[in-house]
Parts: C-alpha cells; sequence; structure tokens
C-alpha cells in the first residue's frame, strides 16, 4: 500500500512522526553544538589559566635563578591531570622543558604521546625577563575526556529523541484515530441514505468545525437529487396521465367505430376526432423534446436581431380572441432591441400571456414590459391578482404543475408552458422570475446584455 492511498489516519500519523523526527534531531544537534562549543569554551580557558600560571614560575625563577625549583613547579603542575602536557621552548624551538614527543603544533589541534593522542594546543611566548629570551610556553591537554562527554551526551540524547518520536507516533495515532471517528459516523449516516430515504441528512452542525461546509455542501446536494427523485416521480405520473387521456379518446373513438357500421361521413367525423387527439399527443411529445433539449444544455440557435416591443404587438394580437373572450385588455410597455432566436422568445411570452389571461378577471388589465434591467432586458407580464404564494412560486416553472390544481380545481391546458418560459430563458443564457409589483404579479424571464444588439453587430463582423 503507498503512502498516497493510505488511510487519512496513516497519512497523518506519517506526517506528524516525520515532523518530530526533524523537530528532535534539529534539538539534538542544536543540543551537541552547544555543549561542544562550551566544553571547548572551558577547556581553552584552562589551557590559558595553565600558560598563565606557567608564566608566574618562570618570572619567580628569573628573579630566584633557580631553575630546578621551576623544574619542579612544572612537574606539581600536572599532578592530577594526566592530560595535561607542557614545554618551554628556547627561541631556535629547543625544548627545554617537556617530556612527552614529538612537541605538538604551535596551536589549534595536534597530537602527542605514543600512542598518539589528541590534544588542544597553546603557545604564548615567555616573559621578557626569562631565562630564556624569545622563548616560548607550549601547553597541551587531552581532548579525549571532552570526546567522551559529547559521545555520551549524543547517545543520551539519540535515545531521548527516538523514544520521543515513538512516542509521538504513538500518540498521533490514538488521536488521529479519535478525531476520525467523525468521519466514519458520517460515512455511516451517508451510506444509510438510499433512495427508499431521501429525507435522511448528515447530523448538522458536526461536533467538528473544518466538517460543516462538507456537511452543508452534502446535505444542499442531497436537497437537490430529492427534489429531482420527486420531479421524476411527478413527470412520470404526470405524463401518464397527460397521455392517458387522448389516449383514451383515440381507444374509445376507434373502438365505437369499428364495433357499429358507419357511414363515410360518420367515419370522416371519427378521424377528425382522432386526428385532434393525436395532434395533442404530437404537441405534448415536441414539448417534452424542447424540454429535453434545454436540460440537454442546448443553446439557442438562429439568432437575430429581434424588436421585442414589435414581438410583443404581435402576441398581443394573436392572443386577441382569448383577450376577447376572458373580457379583459392587453397593452405592451417598453421596447428594447436583442439578439435571440425570435420564435422561440415570442413563444415564450404567448405562454405568459395566456397564463395572465387565465388568473385575471374579466375587466382586467394585463401588461408586457420588456424593460432594461442590470444585466440583461427583462420580459415581463403584468396581471392583478392575489399574491403568488411561496410554494406556487416556487413550483410555478416546473413541468405538468398547475397551481389550480393545489385547490382541487381542474385547470385548463397541460402544465408546460411556465417551464417552457424557463427553457427558452436557460437557452438564452437568462433566467426567470416571479415577483409582486404593487398590486399585480410579474412573470417573466430575463436575457443577458450578451445576447443585445452590439453583441450581435460584433459577431457577425467577427464571421465576416
Amino acid at each position: 500500500m503507498t503512502l498516497q492511498r493510505a488511510s487519512i489516519a496513516v497519512r497523518l500519523t506519517f506526517g506528524l512522526g516525520l515532523v518530530a523526527l526533524l523537530i528532535f534531531g534539529a534539538t539534538a544537534t542544536w543540543l551537541q553544538r552547544a555543549l561542544r562549543a562550551q566544553l571547548e569554551a572551558a577547556d581553552a580557558a584552562a589551557l590559558r589559566g595553565k600558560a598563565s600560571v606557567v608564566h608566574h614560575f618562570v618570572e619567580e625563577a628569573a628573579r630566584s635563578g633557580d631553575r630546578a625549583a621551576l623544574f619542579h613547579h612544572l612537574d606539581d603542575l600536572g599532578i592530577g591531570h594526566d592530560g595535561l602536557h607542557l614545554w618551554l621552548l628556547s627561541a631556535g624551538g629547543e625544548s627545554i622543558y617537556g617530556k612527552q614527543a614529538p612537541t605538538p603544533q604551535p596551536a589549534g589541534r595536534g597530537r602527542v604521546g605514543m600512542p598518539a593522542i589528541e590534544v588542544d594546543v597553546l603557545t604564548q611566548a615567555l616573559p621578557a625577563s626569562s631565562p630564556w629570551p624569545g622563548g616560548m610556553v607550549r601547553v597541551a591537554m587531552a581532548a579525549q575526556r571532552r570526546e567522551d562527554l559529547l559521545q555520551t551526551h549524543l547517545a543520551t540524547v539519540g535515545v531521548v529523541c527516538a523514544f520521543g518520536v515513538v512516542a509521538t507516533v504513538v500518540l498521533s495515532w490514538m488521536v488521529t484515530r479519535r478525531c476520525l471517528r467523525i468521519v466514519t459516523r458520517l460515512s455511516d449516516e451517508a451510506g444509510s441514505i438510499t433512495p427508499q430515504a431521501l429525507r435522511a441528512r448528515l447530523t448538522e452542525p458536526p461536533p467538528r468545525v473544518e466538517l460543516a461546509g462538507l456537511v452543508r455542501a452534502f446535505n444542499r446536494a442531497l436537497d437537490r437529487l430529492e427534489g429531482a427523485y420527486g420531479q421524476v416521480r411527478s413527470f412520470n405520473a404526470n405524463v401518464a396521465h397527460e397521455l392517458r387521456t387522448p389516449l383514451a379518446s383515440l381507444i374509445t373513438g376507434t373502438q365505437v367505430a369499428l364495433s357499429t357500421p358507419a357511414s363515410c361521413e360518420e367515419l370522416r367525423a371519427t378521424m377528425a376526432s382522432n386526428l385532434e387527439e393525436l395532434e395533442l399527443l404530437n404537441a405534448i411529445v415536441n414539448d417534452m423534446l424542447f424540454l429535453s433539449r434545454a436540460d440537454r444544455g442546448d443553446r439557442a440557435e438562429g439568432l437575430e436581431e429581434v424588436h421585442l416591443d414589435e414581438e410583443g404587438d404581435k402576441v398581443i394580437g394573436y392572443c386577441e380572441a382569448l383577450l376577447h373572450e376572458a373580457r379583459v385588455q392587453a397593452e405592451r410597455v417598453g421596447d428594447a432591441r436583442v439578439i435571440c432566436n425570435g420564435p422561440l422568445v415570442r413563444r415564450a411570452i404567448v405562454n405568459l400571456l395566456t397564463n395572465a389571461i387565465r388568473y385575471t378577471a374579466p375587466g382586467g388589465k394585463i401588461g408586457i414590459r420588456i424593460d432594461r434591467c442590470d444585466g440583461g432586458v427583462q420580459v415581463g407580464v403584468d396581471n392583478p391578482g392575489e399574491p403568488i404564494s411561496p410554494d406556487v412560486r416556487e413550483q410555478m416553472f416546473d413541468r405538468f404543475f398547475r397551481a389550480d390544481a393545489l385547490r382541487g380545481a381542474v385547470p385548463p391546458g397541460r402544465g408546460l408552458g411556465l417551464a417552457i418560459v424557463a427553457a427558452v430563458a436557460r437557452m438564452h443564457g437568462g433566467t426567470v422570475f416571479a415577483i409582486r409589483s404593487g398590486t399585480n404579479n410579474r412573470v417573466g424571464f430575463t436575457l443577458p446584455l450578451g445576447h443585445d444588439a452590439a453583441a450581435f453587430e460584433a459577431r457577425r463582423d467577427r464571421d465576416a
């Protein structure tokens, strides 16, 4: 198993162990170097102290002239210091005093004795009043004790660091496993969510702040999934309901025509009735295919410059019979030029107007409003009436949704009009809206500024 495929607990433990190794290693290195510096400084101070004592003895010998006493004092100086070595050297470098050979180098590190041992060396000039003008005193001290102490310290620190790293890894594993129990619990909760239990959600807020965003996003995804499942279920039921009536009419009419003798006129009437039902079926199928194209992400084609004021007037003329029958009036307010698929936009306006006619009381007045808004062009249809409830506003652009059905009425139409409006808006990169404007309800769609005349001219010049 590679580290990339390892569990989060393993990777966190490995990472924390590596961090602990680096920290303990760096600490051990620093401690070792600091101790070495302190010991070397102490040894250097000891060498300077011994050299000062030798200077004192040499000055006394110069005053008394007793060299034997000087050499005796120098011998006494080494008592209890097996690693201490002294030399008195003449100006020519000849040894005046000193038992070990070879004489080490003047300063720094050297080797002395047989077998040779490493020593620290300090060389200083003898006082001018000494019996040996231009002579030197050379002091050497064995470095073995210091190195032994450093080795012992290094071994001790190494053991402590190794124990610290192991303890860090073990404790990290335990703490990480404990902290990640919440992830296991959330996984169990997510695993319990099935198509039959889509209302279940992950516990929110979770005990760990870091997981709050993930849990919220997952629950929102479940909300969308539940809504999509609900739409699929209602879609299947609505499609079956919409197709059942014309199919039943076709089957019944055909069965009657086949079971009884009929004249040519009666057969023609039956066929005409069947044709109406077939046209209704064809319209439903075409609408569903159009909606599926929009859901698939298809964009509007055949874009051209369209005067929305002219389209609004055409729609009012097209729906004149419906307006007269419902005893309502309609007017268009505002104008704009956009780049769009004219027939699709006209179809959306027709659907908005017919929907407004259906919910406007006799004597009412409907307005087709075309406005420039922040980010695009807004096309809406106003009609007087009761405010749209939040539940209806949330579902009114869904397929086969009919507000009258919530009140137990049998509404006309197929419930696809506003869904087609939403599809047209999406295919043009726009959105739909349903708002309250004074005493009117305004339902409509927007087209982004990317579909205005300037963009069309730029695109046409680029293509040319």
